[in-house]
Protein backbone atom coordinates (compact mmCIF):
# COMPACT_ATOMS: atom_id res chain seq x y z
CA UNK A 1 0.00 0.00 0.00
CA UNK A 2 1.47 3.37 -0.95
CA UNK A 3 1.58 6.34 1.38
CA UNK A 4 -0.91 8.23 -0.81
CA UNK A 5 -4.46 8.54 0.56
CA UNK A 6 -5.92 8.99 -2.96
CA UNK A 7 -7.10 5.39 -3.54
CA UNK A 8 -8.58 5.23 -0.03
CA UNK A 9 -10.53 8.44 -0.62
CA UNK A 10 -11.88 7.05 -3.88
CA UNK A 11 -12.90 3.81 -2.18
CA UNK A 12 -14.66 5.66 0.64
CA UNK A 13 -16.40 7.95 -1.83
CA UNK A 14 -17.73 4.98 -3.78
CA UNK A 15 -18.80 3.25 -0.58
CA UNK A 16 -20.62 6.37 0.72
CA UNK A 17 -22.29 7.03 -2.62
CA UNK A 18 -23.40 3.43 -2.86
CA UNK A 19 -24.94 3.51 0.61
CA UNK A 20 -26.71 6.77 -0.24
CA UNK A 21 -28.23 5.13 -3.30
CA UNK A 22 -29.30 2.10 -1.29
CA UNK A 23 -32.63 3.47 -0.06
CA UNK A 24 -33.81 4.35 -3.56
CA UNK A 25 -32.71 1.05 -5.01
CA UNK A 26 -34.23 -1.02 -2.22
CA UNK A 27 -37.53 0.85 -2.35
CA UNK A 28 -37.86 -0.42 -5.91
CA UNK A 29 -36.41 -3.78 -4.91
CA UNK A 30 -39.05 -4.45 -2.26
CA UNK A 31 -41.89 -3.92 -4.71
CA UNK A 32 -40.20 -5.98 -7.42
CA UNK A 33 -39.19 -8.81 -5.10
CA UNK A 34 -42.68 -9.23 -3.72
CA UNK A 35 -44.03 -9.29 -7.25
CA UNK A 36 -41.69 -12.04 -8.42
CA UNK A 37 -42.23 -13.98 -5.18
CA UNK A 38 -45.99 -14.01 -5.74
CA UNK A 39 -45.67 -14.85 -9.43
CA UNK A 40 -43.34 -17.77 -8.69
CA UNK A 41 -46.04 -19.66 -6.79
CA UNK A 42 -49.32 -18.37 -8.18
CA UNK A 43 -51.09 -20.80 -10.45
CA UNK A 44 -48.10 -23.11 -10.89
CA UNK A 45 -48.82 -26.61 -12.15
CA UNK A 46 -46.26 -29.37 -12.48
CA UNK A 47 -45.67 -30.15 -16.17
CA UNK A 48 -45.59 -33.72 -17.44
CA UNK A 49 -42.17 -35.38 -17.46
CA UNK A 50 -40.45 -35.27 -20.85
CA UNK A 51 -39.79 -38.72 -22.29
CA UNK A 52 -36.30 -40.19 -22.28
CA UNK A 53 -35.27 -40.15 -25.96
CA UNK A 54 -35.30 -43.29 -28.04
CA UNK A 55 -32.03 -44.16 -29.84
CA UNK A 56 -33.25 -42.65 -33.09
CA UNK A 57 -31.74 -39.27 -32.22
CA UNK A 58 -28.78 -40.32 -34.44
CA UNK A 59 -27.94 -43.26 -36.71
CA UNK A 60 -26.54 -46.44 -35.15
CA UNK A 61 -27.21 -45.74 -31.48
CA UNK A 62 -28.90 -48.09 -28.96
CA UNK A 63 -29.85 -47.83 -25.31
CA UNK A 64 -27.14 -49.29 -23.07
CA UNK A 65 -29.26 -50.73 -20.29
CA UNK A 66 -32.49 -49.57 -18.67
CA UNK A 67 -33.01 -46.03 -17.36
CA UNK A 68 -32.13 -45.38 -13.73
CA UNK A 69 -34.04 -43.02 -11.44
CA UNK A 70 -32.87 -41.36 -8.23
CA UNK A 71 -35.05 -39.38 -5.84
CA UNK A 72 -34.37 -37.50 -2.61
CA UNK A 73 -31.36 -38.68 -0.64
CA UNK A 74 -30.73 -41.43 -3.25
CA UNK A 75 -28.90 -38.75 -5.20
CA UNK A 76 -25.86 -39.34 -2.97
CA UNK A 77 -25.63 -42.82 -4.51
CA UNK A 78 -25.15 -41.30 -7.98
CA UNK A 79 -23.15 -38.12 -7.37
CA UNK A 80 -19.76 -38.48 -5.72
CA UNK A 81 -19.89 -35.19 -3.85
CA UNK A 82 -22.09 -32.24 -4.80
CA UNK A 83 -25.53 -33.70 -4.10
CA UNK A 84 -26.01 -31.19 -1.28
CA UNK A 85 -26.36 -28.20 -3.61
CA UNK A 86 -29.06 -29.98 -5.66
CA UNK A 87 -31.02 -30.86 -2.52
CA UNK A 88 -30.66 -27.30 -1.21
CA UNK A 89 -32.12 -25.85 -4.40
CA UNK A 90 -35.04 -28.29 -4.39
CA UNK A 91 -34.21 -31.59 -6.10
CA UNK A 92 -37.08 -33.81 -7.26
CA UNK A 93 -35.57 -36.65 -9.32
CA UNK A 94 -32.71 -37.60 -11.60
CA UNK A 95 -33.16 -39.85 -14.62
CA UNK A 96 -30.08 -41.37 -16.21
CA UNK A 97 -30.01 -43.14 -19.57
CA UNK A 98 -26.87 -44.40 -21.31
CA UNK A 99 -26.59 -44.93 -25.08
CA UNK A 100 -23.90 -46.76 -27.05
CA UNK A 101 -22.62 -47.01 -30.59
CA UNK A 102 -19.59 -49.27 -30.74
CA UNK A 103 -17.08 -47.84 -28.24
CA UNK A 104 -18.81 -44.48 -28.18
CA UNK A 105 -21.11 -43.74 -25.26
CA UNK A 106 -23.42 -40.88 -24.41
CA UNK A 107 -25.18 -40.53 -21.05
CA UNK A 108 -28.20 -38.31 -20.48
CA UNK A 109 -28.50 -36.97 -16.91
CA UNK A 110 -31.84 -35.19 -16.49
CA UNK A 111 -32.24 -33.48 -13.11
CA UNK A 112 -35.81 -32.42 -12.44
CA UNK A 113 -35.96 -29.60 -9.88
CA UNK A 114 -38.97 -28.23 -8.03
CA UNK A 115 -39.15 -25.23 -10.35
CA UNK A 116 -37.38 -23.25 -13.03
CA UNK A 117 -35.64 -20.96 -10.51
CA UNK A 118 -34.17 -24.01 -8.77
CA UNK A 119 -32.86 -25.41 -12.04
CA UNK A 120 -31.34 -22.04 -12.94
CA UNK A 121 -29.69 -21.87 -9.51
CA UNK A 122 -27.95 -25.21 -10.06
CA UNK A 123 -26.95 -24.24 -13.60
CA UNK A 124 -25.34 -20.98 -12.48
CA UNK A 125 -23.32 -22.92 -9.89
CA UNK A 126 -22.22 -25.60 -12.37
CA UNK A 127 -21.68 -23.76 -15.65
CA UNK A 128 -18.18 -22.40 -15.04
CA UNK A 129 -17.22 -19.85 -17.70
CA UNK A 130 -20.27 -19.95 -19.95
CA UNK A 131 -19.31 -21.34 -23.37
CA UNK A 132 -22.56 -22.07 -25.22
CA UNK A 133 -23.04 -24.30 -28.24
CA UNK A 134 -25.50 -22.35 -30.42
CA UNK A 135 -26.90 -25.60 -31.84
CA UNK A 136 -28.44 -26.51 -28.46
CA UNK A 137 -32.03 -25.33 -28.12
CA UNK A 138 -31.66 -23.88 -24.60
CA UNK A 139 -29.23 -21.94 -22.43
CA UNK A 140 -26.06 -23.98 -22.07
CA UNK A 141 -22.35 -24.02 -21.29
CA UNK A 142 -20.74 -26.87 -23.16
CA UNK A 143 -17.68 -28.66 -24.40
CA UNK A 144 -17.48 -31.83 -26.46
CA UNK A 145 -17.01 -34.05 -23.39
CA UNK A 146 -20.01 -32.61 -21.51
CA UNK A 147 -23.03 -30.47 -22.35
CA UNK A 148 -24.49 -28.51 -19.42
CA UNK A 149 -27.97 -27.15 -20.05
CA UNK A 150 -30.94 -25.52 -18.30
CA UNK A 151 -34.50 -25.38 -19.58
CA UNK A 152 -37.60 -24.92 -17.47
CA UNK A 153 -37.29 -26.96 -14.30
CA UNK A 154 -34.62 -29.23 -15.78
CA UNK A 155 -30.87 -29.10 -15.34
CA UNK A 156 -29.43 -31.43 -17.98
CA UNK A 157 -25.98 -32.83 -18.63
CA UNK A 158 -24.96 -35.03 -21.54
CA UNK A 159 -21.69 -36.86 -20.90
CA UNK A 160 -19.56 -37.91 -23.85
CA UNK A 161 -16.98 -40.12 -22.13
CA UNK A 162 -16.81 -43.32 -24.18
CA UNK A 163 -13.61 -45.00 -25.33
CA UNK A 164 -14.21 -43.33 -28.69
CA UNK A 165 -15.86 -39.91 -28.35
CA UNK A 166 -19.20 -39.38 -30.04
CA UNK A 167 -19.33 -36.46 -32.42
CA UNK A 168 -20.47 -33.07 -31.22
CA UNK A 169 -23.47 -33.34 -33.57
CA UNK A 170 -24.56 -36.65 -31.97
CA UNK A 171 -24.30 -35.29 -28.43
CA UNK A 172 -26.26 -32.18 -29.41
CA UNK A 173 -28.90 -34.31 -31.16
CA UNK A 174 -29.47 -36.32 -27.96
CA UNK A 175 -29.74 -33.14 -25.90
CA UNK A 176 -32.16 -31.49 -28.30
CA UNK A 177 -34.29 -34.63 -28.49
CA UNK A 178 -34.82 -34.45 -24.72
CA UNK A 179 -35.18 -30.66 -24.59
CA UNK A 180 -38.00 -30.77 -27.15
CA UNK A 181 -40.22 -32.41 -24.54
CA UNK A 182 -39.59 -29.88 -21.76
CA UNK A 183 -42.34 -27.35 -21.20
CA UNK A 184 -41.23 -23.74 -21.14
CA UNK A 185 -41.45 -22.18 -17.67
CA UNK A 186 -40.55 -18.72 -16.47
CA UNK A 187 -37.99 -18.48 -13.70
CA UNK A 188 -38.78 -15.42 -11.56
CA UNK A 189 -35.72 -14.78 -9.40
CA UNK A 190 -34.17 -11.84 -7.54
CA UNK A 191 -31.32 -11.59 -10.06
CA UNK A 192 -32.99 -8.49 -11.47
CA UNK A 193 -32.48 -6.73 -8.12
CA UNK A 194 -28.71 -6.68 -8.61
CA UNK A 195 -27.58 -3.23 -9.81
CA UNK A 196 -25.99 -3.23 -13.26
CA UNK A 197 -23.18 -0.73 -12.66
CA UNK A 198 -19.92 -2.50 -11.90
CA UNK A 199 -21.40 -5.99 -11.99
CA UNK A 200 -18.94 -8.55 -13.38
CA UNK A 201 -20.64 -10.35 -16.29
CA UNK A 202 -21.13 -14.06 -15.60
CA UNK A 203 -20.64 -13.73 -11.83
CA UNK A 204 -24.36 -13.86 -11.02
CA UNK A 205 -25.47 -16.67 -8.71
CA UNK A 206 -28.60 -17.67 -6.86
CA UNK A 207 -28.27 -18.57 -3.17
CA UNK A 208 -30.77 -20.68 -1.25
CA UNK A 209 -28.83 -21.92 1.76
CA UNK A 210 -25.48 -22.56 3.43
CA UNK A 211 -24.02 -24.75 0.68
CA UNK A 212 -24.60 -22.03 -1.90
CA UNK A 213 -22.98 -19.22 0.09
CA UNK A 214 -20.08 -21.35 1.38
CA UNK A 215 -17.75 -20.84 -1.62
CA UNK A 216 -18.05 -17.06 -1.28
CA UNK A 217 -18.01 -16.20 2.41
CA UNK A 218 -18.44 -17.65 5.91
CA UNK A 219 -20.97 -15.55 7.81
CA UNK A 220 -21.58 -18.23 10.42
CA UNK A 221 -22.85 -21.76 10.90
CA UNK A 222 -26.04 -23.35 9.60
CA UNK A 223 -28.80 -21.34 7.97
CA UNK A 224 -27.10 -18.09 8.96
CA UNK A 225 -29.10 -16.04 6.42
CA UNK A 226 -32.49 -17.47 7.52
CA UNK A 227 -33.36 -18.66 4.01
CA UNK A 228 -35.18 -21.72 5.31
CA UNK A 229 -34.62 -23.66 2.11
CA UNK A 230 -37.30 -21.54 0.41
CA UNK A 231 -35.98 -17.99 -0.05
CA UNK A 232 -33.65 -17.11 -2.92
CA UNK A 233 -30.93 -14.50 -2.74
CA UNK A 234 -29.02 -13.03 -5.69
CA UNK A 235 -25.23 -12.65 -5.60
CA UNK A 236 -22.68 -11.10 -7.95
CA UNK A 237 -19.13 -9.77 -7.98
CA UNK A 238 -18.59 -6.02 -8.52
CA UNK A 239 -15.68 -3.97 -9.83
CA UNK A 240 -16.47 -0.29 -9.64
CA UNK A 241 -15.09 2.32 -12.07
CA UNK A 242 -12.98 3.99 -9.37
CA UNK A 243 -11.29 0.72 -8.43
CA UNK A 244 -13.10 -0.78 -5.45
CA UNK A 245 -14.23 -4.41 -5.58
CA UNK A 246 -16.79 -6.29 -3.50
CA UNK A 247 -19.33 -9.09 -3.56
CA UNK A 248 -22.99 -8.14 -3.20
CA UNK A 249 -25.85 -10.34 -2.00
CA UNK A 250 -29.45 -9.13 -2.11
CA UNK A 251 -32.11 -11.17 -0.36
CA UNK A 252 -35.83 -10.33 -0.59
CA UNK A 253 -37.69 -11.87 2.36
CA UNK A 254 -41.47 -12.38 2.43
CA UNK A 255 -42.02 -9.23 4.52
CA UNK A 256 -40.31 -6.62 6.68
CA UNK A 257 -40.79 -8.67 9.85
CA UNK A 258 -38.94 -11.61 8.29
CA UNK A 259 -36.06 -9.43 7.09
CA UNK A 260 -35.73 -7.81 10.52
CA UNK A 261 -35.59 -11.22 12.17
CA UNK A 262 -32.99 -12.35 9.61
CA UNK A 263 -30.89 -9.25 10.31
CA UNK A 264 -30.98 -9.90 14.06
CA UNK A 265 -30.16 -13.60 13.62
CA UNK A 266 -27.22 -12.83 11.37
CA UNK A 267 -25.72 -10.27 13.76
CA UNK A 268 -26.19 -12.50 16.81
CA UNK A 269 -24.56 -15.50 15.15
CA UNK A 270 -21.77 -13.99 13.07
CA UNK A 271 -18.58 -15.99 12.69
CA UNK A 272 -16.20 -15.02 15.53
CA UNK A 273 -13.62 -13.85 12.99
CA UNK A 274 -16.01 -11.12 11.80
CA UNK A 275 -15.90 -7.89 13.83
CA UNK A 276 -18.80 -5.42 13.81
CA UNK A 277 -17.34 -1.92 13.51
CA UNK A 278 -20.44 0.26 13.38
CA UNK A 279 -24.12 -0.34 14.14
CA UNK A 280 -26.89 1.57 12.35
CA UNK A 281 -30.67 1.44 12.99
CA UNK A 282 -31.19 -1.02 10.12
CA UNK A 283 -27.80 -2.62 9.69
CA UNK A 284 -24.13 -2.57 10.54
CA UNK A 285 -20.63 -2.51 9.09
CA UNK A 286 -18.00 -5.16 9.71
CA UNK A 287 -14.49 -6.30 8.83
CA UNK A 288 -13.50 -9.91 8.17
CA UNK A 289 -10.35 -11.80 9.19
CA UNK A 290 -8.52 -10.38 6.15
CA UNK A 291 -9.44 -6.84 7.22
CA UNK A 292 -11.79 -6.50 4.25
CA UNK A 293 -14.89 -4.41 4.82
CA UNK A 294 -18.52 -5.39 4.62
CA UNK A 295 -21.97 -4.10 5.44
CA UNK A 296 -25.50 -5.30 6.02
CA UNK A 297 -28.38 -2.92 5.31
CA UNK A 298 -32.11 -3.55 5.60
CA UNK A 299 -34.86 -1.68 3.78
CA UNK A 300 -38.37 -3.07 4.13
CA UNK A 301 -38.31 -6.77 3.24
CA UNK A 302 -34.83 -6.71 1.69
CA UNK A 303 -31.33 -7.26 3.04
CA UNK A 304 -28.44 -5.85 1.00
CA UNK A 305 -25.14 -7.43 2.05
CA UNK A 306 -21.69 -6.47 0.82
CA UNK A 307 -18.51 -8.29 1.73
CA UNK A 308 -14.87 -8.71 0.72
CA UNK A 309 -14.79 -5.01 -0.12
CA UNK A 310 -11.47 -3.47 -1.10
CA UNK A 311 -10.86 0.26 -0.82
Amino acid sequence: MSGSDGPRRKGRAEWTAALAAFAGLLGWAVTSSLAWSRSSVAGQTVPAQPAVPEPGFALGWAKAGPPRTFTGQDLFNQIDGGAEIFLEFGFARLRVQAYARGQAELTLNAYEMEGAASALGVYLMEKGKETPFPEIAARNSSEVSQLTIVKGRYFVQVDNLGGVPASKAEAVALANSFLAGIAGESAPTPLGLLPVEGKVPGSERLIRGPYGIQPYFTFGEGDILSLGGRIFGALAEYRMPMGSEFTRLIIPYPDAEASAAALDHLKANLDPYIKVTRVRPDGYDFVDFQAKKGSVARSGAVLDIRFKSTD
